[in-house]
């Protein structure tokens, strides 16, 4: 069975739908919006013809100034308002990443104070109360050569005390 084809008047009431959507007719959009039939250079050569018809009837190709300016506003708001939700998208997972890192080093955080506290209370019952040493000044005195654990925030035994 053959094919009959896209036809002028097809391919017209589709650019002007496409029109009036505010969107461009471009042969993609076209073929597109026809349903995916009819081949790129069939649907050119119609969109030449109509625009040469138009041209002759004194429409400027069916499009005036005040309608391509209307299209290009209306892509314009479109593309400004897809790259602010995809800022705002982002902002929110830097955001939410951030809050993540920041709960961690709190916690680290928290743990090394605790650990600075036990250590303390370590050297002030070593010095029996005493606070004329410092815990830095008492490891110097001692020349120690120990490397301190911090993980496990187990220092080992002082050879001097």
């Amino acid at each position: 069975m053959a094919r009959t084809g896209l036809t002028k008047s097809q391919v017209r009431a589709c650019r002007d739908r496409l029109l009036a959507e505010g969107r461009y007719p471009s042969v993609d959009a076209l073929r597109q919006a026809l349903g995916d039939t009819g081949s790129k250079s069939t649907i050119h050569r119609l969109l030449k013809e109509l625009a040469g018809e138009d041209a002759g009837a004194g429409t400027d190709a069916g499009l005036n100034r005040e309608d391509t300016a209307r299209s290009l506003h209306d892509i314009v708001e479109q593309l400004a308002d897809r790259l602010h939700d995809d800022a705002r998208q982002r902002i929110r997972r830097l955001e939410a990443a951030h809050a993540q890192a920041l709960r961690e080093k709190e916690s680290e955080l928290a743990a090394l104070r605790a650990a600075i506290a036990r250590l303390e209370a370590r050297v002030e019952a070593s010095r029996g109360g005493s606070r004329a040493i410092s815990p830095f000044s008492m490891m110097a005195a001692c020349a120690r050569s120990e490397v301190f654990d911090v993980d496990s925030m187990r220092p080992p035994a002082l050879k001097c005390l």
